[in-house]
């Protein structure tokens, strides 16, 4: 700890919307950054669309003229509600306020790396300081007929609302309107409520608004107020007025202690604040020095911070004349500074314009990234020339970038100050923490093991544009380590939303800038996987293949690089010993010999499974083998024990070993009807059946040669197996079998904890009949692949992992999808050119098929992502006259009955479907206010729009009715 209470407010998320110097705005904590140390200022006029909507507004005598000066934001008119988990109804009405109000405390909380789904409850407050009378202006403008629902998006106290009902939060929802002091007031309230445990997270935001032309007339009118040039100059010796600015800020606080133990970024400390008036001032918007004097030397005295302890002060500073002398007289009373080592002061309101009710907060948030970002002090945007009594007073605007802050992060200190118009004040005390982002617990989850990094959302669009922003977070000096991005992405994102992705990375994440640019611009790239075509809810089955998993390296990389799979895959070696006569093999040695090469594989794949298991937790539904494979399949379903397995793989090999002198195996592209025929016809047998046109033949060399080329000629393509024995044959005799049988005495298979489903018969099998004699009839029954992937999608999609040193099933099992037409996905987790990236691709691919997965990251700090741009909501049925417009009859009904059935699912809670079109609203879960919405989105697409729909009952049917009517009438009218 640096000395702090662990109750101190911790500055954890930023998020802010304020006007930028050129097309776009100022967005997030580093837009911020750079437009404070770029020193450009955002001040411009209204562009010509918006002065043209506000001249109507205005009073005839105060229309014409040039556009106003302003610092402008861009306003959304509306907020899809899918991408925030709420209905349409919820989000149906609201202003333009409440809309950017809503995201820019999302992204305040995105910026926290906190997830909003664990913020409900009464434990999180929402404090807003607004005062703009932008929006009621409009909503209850004279002659206006507003309805119940468009009553939220006028009122100030309504603003922050839909933020509540986002995170269901349940603690203070309280608006502050002390004009340009309403964001600081509400700072005050959350520090207070945090202090004493009233709630343990705190969303502070300002929102100003400059929509409405009618409050600006009025300041106009008053002398040296406004700089009706648009050229502000805090505390210059040439200031003469401010210009308005609209802003949207937002800050997240949490317990100092609370943030410590939960590795969050922390901006800055709240040390302090405090709030007061001016009492008896000189007159309206005029502030008194006493009264803030004595105001900063109170909040220093309550914090136990001396006054020389702060070297900077974000002051209100607008750029007013008599209002630069008012705030530097009272800074000099509490501050008693010496020219010789002034007290440095710096304003926003040059830079962003005076966003008035949130001035304060955003200037809390200027000198919060000041104390984050090394204690550079930015220039004073707008300040050339100091008028000689400011520098007598001991203050200093800085013109340049001044670094006057302590070295040591956790002594630096800056004050803030608001003035209201109102005469309410207020002052606040900023301390700075070291930076940190290493994990402080846990470890790693495996030396040089590949990471996957997923991404989820409610709608494909938000998944899109979340991954826009990745590759800036990673292509940096420094780029943060998979574990961190890992943790962000998991643990401080939503990771289980329904649209999912994920990209692999292995070694740093600068490395997967182009798979998440890929991702944005819905392409393919190889280590990017999802989102999956077909939604699920997708089933599992793990495979395990048999002859030819093998190849000379396997688990070299993996058994230097991985610490979890080295582990596992040295308790299966250790397991082996007692049935091993030869050689041992050793990983980054190749195999050699049919004994060895099978006991190699036999726990490789067993080390990877375990290695999926441990890692992900990854669990399948069911597990099948491919031959070989099914002594692994059975190993990992708990069915053998890994002494069982060992002992079952080890005979097993033996006894093939003994008869590979005999024959061998040969692939085909042949059907399985043909296959049988020609395996009669030569004298061979058909051991597997691998996919609709795959088959492999075994049996001796002779009859196998005569055979290839009968099937060279008939163009089957025929491949010689190398290496392989006659398994699956005649040559597995009585004599053989029953000698395997005795081998294995002892062998206790038990019920394990997986399915396992057979390629003997295609179907589950119960653990307790793995016994011994299933064994040697296995080695002798051919392998129906096919039929085994088959039967197991008939229950729905499936998903089929292959795990094995090199794949040898992905493809017979791509095979069978497009011959059988089922929603089949195969996926290898093993790759002779990149094991540890092939088991992270299995993991990804299981996480996008909606599979539940543990994430292994240990805690970490937040990464610096850029907010996610936010998509237009959908087009619902706001243009359904267009589309019905040259319709009657039957197709006028249709057509309009599935724009009421749109809209009614858009607000309902509950799916809503044809058969729906006969219920009662309430039956599907709409309330009167969702009725009014409904109304609403039915309607306002009309010219003129209609007050009500005509009398109906409360069912798709007989609204869509009202609406068929509405038409008619209308058309009348028009002929």
């Amino acid at each position: 700890m640096t000395g702090h209470p662990a109750h101190t407010p911790a500055l954890v998320g930023i998020g802010a919307r304020l006007p930028g110097p050129g097309a776009g705005d100022t967005v997030g904590p580093h837009g911020m950054w750079e437009a404070l140390t770029g020193g450009k200022t955002a001040i411009g006029h209204y562009p010509a669309e918006r002065w043209q909507a506000m001249q109507e507004l205005l009073h005839p005598a105060d229309r014409g003229g040039d556009p106003w000066p302003a610092a402008l934001i861009t306003w959304p008119q509306a907020v899809d509600a899918t991408v925030l988990g709420l209905r349409a109804s919820d989000t149906a009405h609201l202003s333009p306020t409440q809309v950017l109000v809503l995201q820019v405390a999302a992204e305040a909380l995105a910026d926290a790396g906190i997830r909003p789904d664990t913020l409900a409850g009464p434990r999180t407050g929402i404090y807003l300081g607004a005062a703009s009378p932008d929006d009621a202006l409009r909503v209850f403008a004279a002659g206006a007929q507003p309805t119940l629902s468009e009553l939220a998006a006028g009122g100030a106290g309504m603003v922050a609302t839909p933020v509540s009902r986002w995170l269901d939060a349940r603690g203070p929802l309280v608006t502050y309107d002390t004009s340009c002091s309403g964001s600081l007031y509400a700072l005050h309230a959350a520090r207070r409520d945090l202090a004493d445990g009233t709630v343990t997270t705190a969303i502070v935001i300002g929102a100003s608004s400059l929509t409405h032309p009618v409050p600006t007339r009025a300041f106009r009118a008053g002398p040296g107020v406004l700089a009706a040039d648009g050229d502000v100059r805090p505390f210059d010796a040439d200031a003469h007025g401010y210009v308005r600015g609209e802003a949207v800020v937002a800050a997240v606080l949490r317990p100092y202690g609370q943030a410590r133990e939960s590795h969050d970024r922390i901006y800055a400390l709240i040390e302090h604040t405090a709030t007061g008036s001016d009492g008896r001032s000189a007159g309206m918007g005029m502030p008194s020095a006493d009264a803030l004097a004595e105001l900063i030397v109170r909040t220093h005295t309550e914090a136990g911070v001396p006054a020389d302890r702060v070297p900077l002060v974000i002051t209100h500073g607008p750029g007013t004349k008599a209002g630069a002398r008012a705030e530097a007289r009272a800074l000099a009373q509490a501050y008693r500074r010496d020219p010789g080592d002034p007290l440095w002061i710096h304003s926003v309101k040059g830079l962003w314009g005076h966003g008035e009710a949130a001035a304060g907060l955003t200037g809390l948030l200027a000198g919060a990234l000041m104390l984050h970002h090394g204690g550079w002090v930015p220039p004073t945007v707008g300040h050339h020339r100091a008028p000689d009594w400011l520098t007598r007073s001991g203050l200093r605007v800085p013109t340049d970038r001044v670094n006057h802050l302590p070295h040591e992060p956790h002594r630096r200190r800056t004050g803030v100050v608001a003035l209201g118009f109102s005469g309410a004040i207020a002052c606040a005390l900023l301390a700075g923490v070291p930076r940190s982002v290493a994990p402080r617990r846990g470890t790693h989850p495996g030396l040089g093991a590949a990471a996957v990094l997923p991404v989820s959302a409610r709608t494909p669009e938000r998944v899109r544009a979340v991954a826009e922003v990745v590759p800036d977070a990673v292509q940096v000096r420094t780029p943060p380590a998979l574990s961190r991005l890992g943790h962000h992405l998991t643990h401080r994102s939503t990771p289980d939303l329904e649209h999912r992705a994920a990209v692999v990375a292995v070694g740093s994440t600068d490395t997967t800038a182009p798979a998440w640019r890929a991702l944005a611009r819905g392409e393919h790239h190889p280590d990017l996987v999802g989102p999956p075509a077909h939604p699920g809810p997708w089933r599992t089955l793990w495979a395990f293949g048999g002859h030819g998993a093998a190849h000379d390296g396997m688990a070299a990389d993996l058994y230097t690089r991985d610490r979890l799979f080295a582990a596992h895959l040295d308790r299966a070696l250790e397991a082996l010993v007692p049935y091993t006569s030869g050689p041992a093999w050793r990983p980054g040695r190749p195999p050699r010999g049919l004994g060895q090469v099978q006991r190699a594989t036999w726990a490789v794949q067993v080390a990877m499974a375990h290695t999926l298991m441990d890692r992900w937790g990854l669990a399948p539904d069911a597990v099948a083998g491919h031959s070989l494979g099914e002594v692994a399949a059975a190993t990992v379903a708990g069915i053998l024990s890994l002494s069982d397995g060992a002992l079952l793989v080890s005979r097993r090999a033996d006894l093939l070993a003994s008869l590979a002198p005999l024959g061998g195996m040969v692939a085909a592209r042949v059907d399985a009807a043909t296959a049988h025929e020609l395996a009669q016809a030569h004298q061979v047998d058909v051991a597997c059946l691998n996919a609709p046109d795959q088959s492999v033949f075994s049996g001796a060399s002779e009859p196998l040669r005569t055979l290839t080329g009968d099937l060279t000629e008939r163009g089957m393509d025929p491949r010689p197996l190398p290496g392989s024995p006659p398994a699956h044959s005649r040559h597995l005799t009585a004599e053989a079998l029953d000698g395997l049988d005795r081998a294995l005495t002892g062998l206790r298979p038990r019920p394990g904890t997986l399915p396992l489903v057979s390629t003997v018969t295609a179907r589950p099998a119960a653990g307790e009949d793995l016994h011994r004699r299933y064994w040697a009839a296995q080695l002798a029954a051919p392998v129906r692949w096919e039929e085994t992937v088959v039967v197991h999608a008939r229950t729905g999609p499936l998903l089929v992992t292959e795990i094995s040193p090199r794949p040898v099933l992905v493809q017979p099992t791509t095979r069978i999808r497009a011959r059988h037409g089922q929603v089949i996905t195969a996926v290898a987790a093993g790759d002779p050119q990149g094991e540890r990236r092939a088991l992270a691709l299995a993991a990804a691919t299981a996480y996008t098929h909606h599979q539940p997965i543990r994430w292994p990251y240990v805690p970490c700090v937040p990464v610096d992502l850029a907010p996610a741009r936010w998509e237009a909501p959908p087009a619902d049925a706001d243009h359904w006259p267009e589309r019905v417009a040259h319709l009657d009859g039957e197709a006028l009904y249709t057509a309009l009955s599935q724009v009421v059935l749109a809209a009614v699912a858009a607000l309902a809670p509950v799916p809503v479907g044809v058969g729906d079109y006969q219920r009662d609203l309430a039956d599907l879960g709409l309330h009167s206010i969702d009725r009014l919405s409904l109304q609403h989105r039915l309607l306002h697409p009309l010219r003129p729009r209609p007050q009500d729909l005509p009398e109906h009952a409360p069912t798709i049917a007989s609204i869509t009715r009202g609406l068929v009517q509405l038409v008619a009438e209308r058309r009348d009218r028009a002929d």
